[in-house]
């Protein structure tokens, strides 16, 4: 082996060490193992792991600010806990600075040892809870109850574990607590800006200190208990300066509490609403602070400090005007302002322009584009239009509005004979044939034309808005022409040219609201050629599912009036993710990335809620289409604290109409299909 290759094979082995333990990752038969799992108070998701027998296993990903953390849990054969803890600093970079160069590592074994009469005592799990942490509630044979409460420092680049034990018995009991040193070295010529360490400190107090052995003895009568803390960090130089681990706590509670609170669903399923909260919190945890600012990130064990066109321009920036999340707003206009360096401003004609890139990697410092044009271009016009329309201010506007022309151009530029929009892939990057051309890529062009002949009409361009109404029109009706087709005897679309299988991304004209095919589509999207146990495969030719289109379909599907199929199958989803075998978020891919918790899904399911289940969009200056889906079982539906155009405001749908309550005043419409205008609160 070449030296140069044998540099390559350790840095991927240094840098990428497995995020999920084996004895986590499940066999495509293990998928959809019935659990015992419900909803206990205020959304808390509860598992009596017990219950489901040993040989157990999930896995779970949270973040803070300077780093995220997956946990893999669950039980051996014998019924005792099993932890992993993969730790990733964005901040902390190796060497080539790659996309997936943020320093991670596996903290596999205990830094501490519980012992009582000189035993060491084995926790087997009882229960499990989930709600912004992980909380593993065991027992021991010495009558003892150990909980360990798993969470990520919001300020520090650190997993901080929390370990309670309780005297279950009716006599006096005594522990050992050792706690011994932990700490791992990156090799020097790997590392950028120094070496990097990996350490867990066991500190018996709220205070922060580094690693030493050392040893702690408790008393305890029966039920009382004592607590110690484990925190798992990564760094550079000196360490960690001081802090209090208390703190952190709170502050992780604090960020779970306004998640749960900033954006309210109310429906008749409680698992919706629950499940709307867990997605708001997983969508919005994933940002990380780096040199170039706040930048929202997938996660997976893979993607930090880093941008992409789907995930953060077009699935996730524009859900955060809903929910108000400052960190999310900030980080929405940082991702579409680093964006613009990438735009070809050269003298060439348009369609000799290089596309722009598809991810910012590295905090900032490059990019990828691995898999050509996928439409980038595309889908940042189409986030970006959205978060401005739902952010309603002239100024931001008018800042990005020489991005949004020239986006639109370059796709322009890229209109074949037919009318379409080609590009060389899409979002998937080449895992299943697109053509040149594909139904995406023409589809989010229409979305982007629509929402930025609004801004125009807003900031008085009246020469781009008609531009872009015509060029919209045009491809509606080239979209139809090229793309309309009979796909294994569904009157839906064929997704490029020479496709014979039914594509999941079929959806994609309902989202962007192209009804002519709805009936059909939306029959094939739930057929068993595509749909099985609450999971889409992203072609009826292969076994693979990705989340991501499941998503799309199920807002397509509530956007085109199918109220009884869409919310039934979007509380199926719920009762799939929230409480199924691998629980609690939406997630990526099987059997690609071990069914990871990428944040952005988290936001394409709370887009279902806005946008599908409500008919949220915004159609002019600070006016709301409020447009909401009810079925039998689901007559009356209520979404509080939104927050678009930075105000704060409540709707309620039912039979008889729509209210909105904002300033204290309640406006109301017995339409199911209004626009309410904030400039003069009223509806039209």
């Amino acid at each position: 082996m070449k030296v140069k290759d044998r540099f390559y094979e350790f840095h991927a082995s240094s840098l990428r060490p497995r995020p999920f333990a084996r004895w986590a990752m499940p066999k495509s038969d293990e998928l959809y193992k019935k659990t015992d799992k419900y909803l206990g108070e205020n959304s808390e998701v509860i598992w009596n792991i017990s219950s489901d027998g040993a040989g157990v296993s999930d896995h779970i990903e949270m973040a803070g600010f300077f780093a995220s953390a997956i946990i893999s849990y669950g039980t051996d054969n014998k019924g005792r806990l099993r932890l992993m803890r993969h730790l990733t600093v964005p901040s902390l970079r190796f060497q080539p600075n790659l996309t997936g160069s943020s320093f991670s590592h596996n903290f596999n074994a205990d830094s501490f040892l519980i012992s009582q009469k000189g035993k060491k005592t084995v926790e087997t799990p009882d229960k499990v809870l989930i709600k912004g942490s992980l909380k593993i509630i065991s027992h021991s044979r010495c009558d003892t109850e150990i909980t360990r409460e798993l969470l990520p420092a919001v300020n520090e680049p650190a997993l901080i574990e929390k370990v309670t034990v309780k005297n279950c018995s009716g006599s006096e009991k005594e522990y050992v607590v050792s706690a011994k040193s932990y700490a791992k070295k990156a090799p020097d010529f790997i590392c950028i800006g120094g070496s990097i360490f990996a350490e867990t400190s066991v500190c018996f107090d709220s205070k922060f200190e580094h690693p030493q052995n050392r040893q702690e003895k408790y008393t305890l009568n029966p039920n009382e208990s004592f607590t110690f803390y484990c925190v798992h960090y990564a760094h550079q130089g000196a360490g960690l300066s001081e802090f209090s681990i208390t703190d952190e706590i709170s502050a992780r509670k604090k960020f779970t509490d306004e998640m749960f609170s900033s954006l309210v669903l109310k429906t008749p399923h409680p698992e919706l609403d629950a499940q709307f909260s867990h997605c708001i919190l997983r969508g919005s945890e994933s940002i990380f602070k780096t040199k170039s600012g706040l930048m929202h990130s997938p996660g997976g064990g893979n993607y930090y400090a880093a941008l992409w066109t789907n995930d953060q321009c077009e699935y996730a920036n524009p859900f955060f005007p809903f929910s108000g999340y400052k960190a999310g707003i900030e980080q929405s206009i940082n991702c579409y302002s680093l964006y613009e360096k990438y735009m070809d401003k050269s003298d060439k004609p348009m369609k000799d322009k290089r596309a722009l890139v598809t991810s910012i990697i590295a905090e900032g410092d490059g990019y990828w584009n691995g898999a050509g044009d996928r439409g980038d271009g595309e889908m940042y016009a189409y986030g970006l239009s959205r978060f401005l329309l739902e952010m309603s201010d002239i100024e931001l506007i008018k800042r990005f509005w020489d991005s949004l022309i020239w986006c639109l151009d370059f796709a322009l530029s890229r209109k074949t004979q037919d009318g379409i929009i080609a590009s060389d892939s899409d979002e998937l990057e080449n895992r299943f044939e697109s053509g040149n051309a594909n139904l995406f890529t023409s589809c989010i062009t229409y979305d982007a034309l629509g929402n930025c002949s609004v801004l125009a009409e807003i900031i008085g361009d009246s020469e781009h808005k008609q531009l872009w109404l015509d060029e919209r029109k045009a491809l509606r009706d080239a979209i139809e022409e090229y793309f309309g087709a009979n796909v294994e005897g569904f009157d839906t679309y064929r997704y490029y040219d020479g496709n014979k299988d039914l594509r999941s991304w079929i959806c994609m004209p309902l989202t962007v609201e192209i009804f002519d095919r709805a009936d059909e589509t939306v029959k094939a999207l739930f057929s068993d050629r595509l749909y099985k146990d609450g999971m889409m495969k992203s072609t009826s030719a292969n076994e693979t599912t990705w989340d991501r289109s499941l998503l799309f379909a199920l807002r397509g599907v509530l956007l085109a009036g199918k109220a009884d199929i869409g919310i039934k199958e979007t509380v199926n989803y719920c009762r799939n993710r929230l409480l199924g075998s691998h629980c609690p978020y939406p997630f990526e891919a099987f059997p690609e990335g071990n069914r990871a918790h990428l944040a952005a899904e988290s936001l394409l399911f709370a887009r279902i809620i806005t946008e599908g289940l409500f008919g949220l969009r915004v159609v002019g200056l600070n006016k709301l289409r409020i447009k909401p889906q009810l079925s039998e079982d689901c007559n009356k539906i209520a979404l509080e604290n939104v927050k678009l155009f930075s105000e704060c405001f409540d709707i309620t749908a039912n039979s008889d109409g729509i209210s909105l309550k904002y300033n204290e005043n309640v406006y109301k419409t017995d339409s199911l299909n209004a626009v309410f205008d904030f400039n003069t609160c009223c509806f039209e």
